[in-house]
């Protein structure tokens, strides 16, 4: 039985079998969710996989900074909304 959000009606005495079928369906909607591990894969396909291609910067910043240093983490923020928009 699938679930019904309109079950049990108000003011009507409770059914063991009307009950039984609500969290049998309430259960069949759970076990529908994709699993832990499928979610994970799909987010890294999305999004977080597209940040793979992005090297860590390994930049030490001086104090102040220079324009070249500064460049290269614009560069690197660049590359990285770049490959987020990717579709």
């Amino acid at each position: 039985m699938p679930f019904n959000p309109a079950l049990p009606a108000d003011h009507t005495k409770l059914s063991s079998a009307e009950m039984r079928g609500q969290l049998n369906g309430l259960k069949e909607l759970i076990d529908a969710l994709p699993t832990s591990d499928a979610m994970w894969a799909e987010l890294d396909a999305q999004a977080a996989g597209a940040c793979k291609n992005v090297p860590e910067l390994n930049l030490t910043v001086s104090d102040p900074p220079t324009q070249a240093e500064v460049q290269a983490i614009a560069d690197r923020l660049d590359l990285l909304l770049f490959n987020l928009k990717r579709e």
